[in-house]
């Protein structure tokens, strides 16, 4: 419909992005002036001084944040000049998160560990590989430590796997999980397989199309229940001990 009380605010914000990161904020808040959702872009890229307060007051926790890179922005619902930051259940700031994931956003409200309804992020092709102007914007060290707080792309990103929405759908996919978009459930249960799949198949100079004599090569329990259970931990279902079922678990078990 037209120009919203913070537009000038915002669109200064949306303007420090990163390249695809700014494309896509530009697109969501042409959205919300065409269709009257008032919000406040309030901050966009952030200094390492200001993300290493945040982590130190407990409004972020890591120093790997896509605010440092360009990645990512933090918006709060409007009226008029008034912020209100209990009204992200509105309606109109429903379908303006809607649009946002449509977008290619992540949005921090789904997030299980560390709820950050503010948040938008823009995985682009994983942290720090959006460009700001003609140069790849330089992301701080990875942390030392494993992430721990449940987010499924900083898991895929500690991996050094494509973090993007694209490739987690395709991941989704081949772990069982059906029509994948982004949701806190499916983001979980995404997590939880890929933690629970072993790294590297176990090896040994077993070379047949046995499962069991494959199992006991390697010093695994080769009894129904114990193959079962290994079943469930690489996505096969209904595990009933057919051959077919047997040669499949054998070939995700061995790597070949």
């Amino acid at each position: 419909m037209g120009k919203l009380h913070y537009s000038d605010r915002s669109w200064g914000n949306i303007a420090k992005l990163a390249n695809d990161t700014k494309a896509k904020a530009t697109a969501l808040f042409k959205y919300a002036e065409d269709n009257n959702i008032e919000v406040l872009i309030y901050e966009t890229i952030r200094t390492k001084a200001q993300q290493e307060a945040n982590v130190a007051s407990g409004a972020s926790q890591t120093m790997k944040s896509y605010h440092l890179v360009g990645q990512a922005l933090d918006f709060v619902p409007t009226k008029g000049s008034a912020t209100k930051w209990d009204e992200y259940g509105r309606a109109d700031i429903k379908k303006f998160i809607a649009k946002a994931k449509a977008l290619g956003f992540e949005w921090g409200g789904d997030w299980t560990s560390f709820v950050d309804k503010p948040h938008l992020q823009n995985n682009y092709k994983g942290y720090g590989t959006d460009t700001l102007g003609n140069t790849v914007s330089k992301p701080q060290p990875a942390p030392s430590k494993p992430p721990t707080g449940g987010s499924i792309v900083d898991y895929l990103n500690s991996k050094k796997i494509d973090s993007s929405m694209a490739n987690r759908k395709k991941i989704a996919t081949k772990y069982g999980i059906a029509n994948y978009t982004g949701t806190a459930a499916q983001n979980t249960a995404l997590l939880n397989k890929l933690k629970a799949v072993p790294s590297k198949p176990v090896q040994s100079g077993y070379k047949g199309t046995s499962l069991v004599d494959y199992l006991k090569s390697v010093k695994k329990a080769s009894d129904y229940s114990s193959r079962s259970k290994y079943a469930t931990q690489y996505g096969i279902k209904d595990y009933k001990g057919s051959t077919s079922q047997n040669l499949q678990l054998l070939k995700k078990m061995r790597g070949f």
